[in-house]
């Protein structure tokens, strides 16, 4: 008899579930996708039942590709943070859930701002005060919707509205509690001021406990729904970007994740909360126990390439051919030298300063003697100078990066990780394996379990294959000199921008 182990990953727009052995090897996967409900400008909401009945179908698909001598001991979850899910004492929806996109509470923001001021929030919750979390979106429901505000026995969010379903416990995890705006990151619980601000009590909110501990096994009615066994035990999991640090091996300070899809994310492991809190970063406890991290978003970066395979590549709606056209787009940015014979990009959405703001950017310095594959090295460069400078800002506020570790979509790319180890000077680390989130999930069901000691060592036990690329040191300076040009250029454009 084989024990198995589920990493089960419910993101933004589709929720995915891994089956693992206790060897780290993947034996199934199912995925199941859902919408994002936008009724008015800024306004982004879902539907907390469709995100449940993605998390059954998922996890059904698994049962059943089990072999009748094999039994799923363990499931742990990855969950997309700062989603506000008001629900009856039955726990059944009141209202569509408040998307971590949503931004209708601007007005609640700014009353918490008078109130408290942007850097007490900061400094308390760990995250910068705007109107798309949970702080926010509970006092606006309060504001604007009594009847339902005064029927809701509880506030919950993805990771403890699908564990409640599972197996009738209540529990939260740091990470993704201090999403929430609602905890005190030095405490590590719950912040009664915080609380008094959105108008929650704390009965209304789930027990804070650490990632990778029990929280109970199925009810009859979800082991029923799933296919999985009433013996099931689900362990408390992380958010998504923590689960994916933890799948990682991104634990210690000196490693760095970045996370590249339309927006590039950076997570980073801080030697404290002070130095964390230092770097401007969103801080939050780290899903291994007694780890900080920190996480920076550069935005639509990602967009950038897919820009130039439409409307310079004529990749628009070519489905199944893009592929291809994602190679020859690589093998054009490798055919270009290093500084693209000076051409500089500008990513067009994004950037180390502008979060999920709206940005304008394009090329420079093109001359009728430069091509495709110019433009194709130079928008590649321009992300990974971007990524530099906010890595610089980083390392200025005293945390490490010694190494970093590249998933998602350029990290699939034959040029684009080179680019970046060389700009930034530091080695890059390439794993084979995909769904680093699920796979962190299923690491920390495995020591919820006992089947691994610790999240550290459950990576060792799992690592699996990896690329290792070493920056290129004869192009250093000249990088150097290019990322200087760059910056100065950057920052001149957004000076005329705001005049």
């Amino acid at each position: 008899m084989t024990d198995l182990l589920i990493g089960l990953d419910v993101g933004t727009t589709a929720t995915k579930a891994l089956l693992f052995d206790p060897e780290g090897r993947v034996l199934a996967s199912a995925s199941r996708g859902y919408g994002l409900i936008t009724p008015r400008s800024g306004w982004v909401e879902q539907d907390p039942e469709e995100i449940w009945r993605a998390v059954v179908e998922t996890l059904r698909s698994l049962s059943q590709t089990c072999n009748p001598q094999d039994r799923i001991v363990a499931l742990s979850q990855s969950s997309q943070g700062g989603t506000t899910i008001s629900v009856d004492s039955d726990g059944r929806p009141l209202y569509p859930a408040f998307s971590w996109m949503d931004q209708r509470a601007e007005e609640e923001a700014a009353a918490v701002e008078a109130r408290w001021g942007k850097e007490f929030i900061r400094t308390t919750t760990g995250w910068a005060l705007f109107g798309g979390l949970p702080l926010q979106h509970i006092a606006w429901f309060r504001r604007h919707c009594p009847a339902e505000f005064a029927a809701t026995a509880r506030f919950l969010f993805v990771n403890d509205f699908v564990g409640y379903r599972l197996t009738g416990q209540l529990c939260m995890n740091p990470s993704d509690a201090g999403i929430t705006q609602l905890m005190s990151l030095g405490a590590g619980d719950w912040d009664e001021r915080l609380m008094e601000v959105a108008g929650v009590r704390r009965h209304q909110l789930s027990p804070i406990q650490p990632s990778g501990v029990p929280v109970g096994r199925l009810t009859a009615d979800a082991a029923a729904a799933t296919g999985l066994p009433r013996e099931l035990l689900v362990v408390n999991g992380a958010h998504d970007q923590y689960c994916a640090a933890v799948g990682t091996g991104v634990t210690r300070p000196g490693r760095m994740l970045l996370s590249c899809g339309t927006a590039w994310v950076i997570l980073a492991v801080p030697e404290s909360r002070e130095t964390g809190l230092a770097s401007g970063m969103a801080i939050s406890h780290h899903a291994v126990v007694g780890r900080w991290g920190a996480i920076r978003s550069l935005g639509g970066v990602g967009s950038s390439l897919e820009w130039l395979l439409d409307n310079v590549w004529g990749g628009a709606g070519m489905g199944v051919e893009r592929e291809k056209l994602y190679g020859a787009l690589n093998e054009a940015a490798a055919r270009a030298p290093s500084g693209a014979d000076g051409v500089i990009f500008l990513p067009l959405a994004g950037g180390h300063a502008a979060g999920f703001g709206p940005a304008h950017g394009g090329f420079m310095h093109v001359s009728l003697g430069h091509s495709r594959d110019h433009m194709a090295r130079a928008v590649m460069e321009g992300t990974a100078f971007e990524l530099r400078w906010a890595v610089d800002e980083m390392r200025s506020a005293g945390v490490a990066v010694a190494e970093l570790t590249m998933v998602g979509g350029a990290a699939r790319s034959s040029v684009w990780p080179q680019i970046v180890a060389d700009v930034l000077d530091v080695p890059v680390t390439l794993p084979a394996m995909k769904d680093a989130a699920a796979r962190g999930a299923a690491i920390l069901a495995a020591v919820g379990a006992g089947i691994l000691p610790d999240a550290e060592a459950g990576f060792g036990a799992w690592q699996g294959q990896e690329h290792h690329l070493h920056p290129t040191s004869e192009r250093r300076q000249f990088l150097d000199e290019i990322y200087t040009r760059y910056q100065a250029l950057a920052q001149t454009l957004a000076v005329h921008r705001h005049e």
